[in-house]
């Protein structure tokens, strides 16, 4: 088969459809009173501000106010000003530049749970849009999630790890950020617990003795991260949203540049390398498509879902049923002494993997002689 080249698949991945699964997804419940709605009803009794370092001009565009209600403060003021330097100009259209692949799906998990869309701006200030970027505390991906953040959200373990998946991590942190607001009804409150957690920014919340976020801040009651968070995200959402009012050169928002693709659900685990060969696609694609995972060979159980090149079902279907099982794990013939969680420990795995593999109880007994398979990592 011919090989199909990166550059080439990428530019046909660049399309405006986007990943199927989430279309067929059920919408969550509807709180009583919604994020949206109360939006509305808050914005009708408070205006924000006009920044105070807009500049009339007779030809000037016209100023659109952000989505959400918030009050200006001089951090904010700050920070518009930083990003609107030379260095920060440039800087801020290089991430744009970056967004474009996501900003479509990103605005369409935050319409599906009512939120604002200026939201779509928070991985600027997290990760610069980058699904790989690694904080020195140890947060990953798009939207930054440590580990101890994710549960019953995205998985992370020896085969995966959801927080570099584009697509999945949106949707947390799109359900993590209506929580916050569900909690607090302020949005400004609601970034900042994003940033430190729910449970610190209620005890902050608490101490101050008012739900009232730049109170927080002048009283320096909050870490100096958090208290800055929200000013930069507040600065840079007006910043780009209204990059024409400011004579910005921001990459507008392109609906089209979403990236297409199907998903292959895999009735066992392949290895992605070999997949690469037989079908002609390049192992980048996959890759690319597919962040989370952490090794070329896919988790060791039925039904993963594969992001695919869209109209490559039929390639992907043969090559799979031609790879053979077990070509990316060795045997490991139990000796005395051996338990599950001993061998897990020698090979990196975990005893659930362990246990999957060979389609063992976890608390099954070991013979002497039994053969295990043991997968490669590399």
């Amino acid at each position: 088969m011919k090989r199909i080249s990166v550059f080439a698949l990428l530019t046909l991945l660049y399309a405006c459809s986007i990943f199927a699964s989430a279309e067929k997804e059920p919408l969550p419940e509807k709180a009583e009173t919604s994020p949206k709605q109360q939006l509305q009803t808050t914005r009708q009794i408070q205006t924000v501000q006009q920044p105070q370092t807009a500049q009339l001009s007779e030809k000037k565009a016209a100023y659109i106010p952000l989505d959400i209600p918030y009050s200006e403060h001089k951090l904010i003021d700050k920070y518009r000003k930083e990003f609107m330097s030379d260095f920060g100009r440039k800087w801020l259209a290089g991430v744009m530049q970056n967004a474009a692949v996501y900003r479509p799906h990103i605005r369409r998990t935050l319409a599906e749970y009512g939120l604002p869309q200026c939201l779509e701006f928070l991985p600027v200030i997290e990760s610069s849009y980058n699904v790989y970027a690694v904080s020195k505390s140890g947060a990953t991906g798009l939207w930054q999630f440590m580990e101890n953040s994710i549960a019953g959200l995205l998985q992370k373990n020896e085969w995966l790890d959801e927080r570099k998946d584009p697509w999945l991590s949106t949707k947390a942190a799109v359900k993590k950020l209506k929580t916050n607001y569900e909690y607090f009804s302020n949005w400004e409150l609601a970034l900042a617990a994003y940033n430190m957690g729910l449970g610190g920014m209620n005890r902050i919340v608490q101490k101050a003795g008012k739900k009232d976020f730049w109170y927080a801040a002048d009283k320096g009651l909050l870490r100096s991260e958090t208290k800055h968070y929200v000013p930069k995200f507040l600065a840079i959402a007006d910043l780009v949203t209204n990059a024409e009012y400011y004579g910005l050169e921001i990459p507008p928002y392109n609906p089209d540049a979403a990236i297409a693709f199907s998903e292959y659900i895999l009735p066992r685990q392949i290895n992605l390398e070999v997949l690469a060969e037989d079908t002609g696609i390049e192992y980048e694609i996959y890759k690319f498509l597919n962040p989370a995972l952490r090794y070329p060979i896919t988790p060791p159980s039925a039904f993963y879902r594969l992001r695919i090149p869209v109209n490559c079902e039929e390639a992907v279907r043969n090559a799979v049923s031609n790879q053979e099982k077990n070509a990316f794990t060795h045997t490991y013939t139990v000796k005395q002494g051996d338990t599950l969680w001993g061998i897990s420990q020698k090979y990196g795995i975990s005893v659930e993997t362990l246990c999957t593999i060979n389609k063992r109880k976890s608390d099954s007994i070991l013979s002497i002689g039994t053969v295990l398979f043991v997968p490669i990592l590399k």
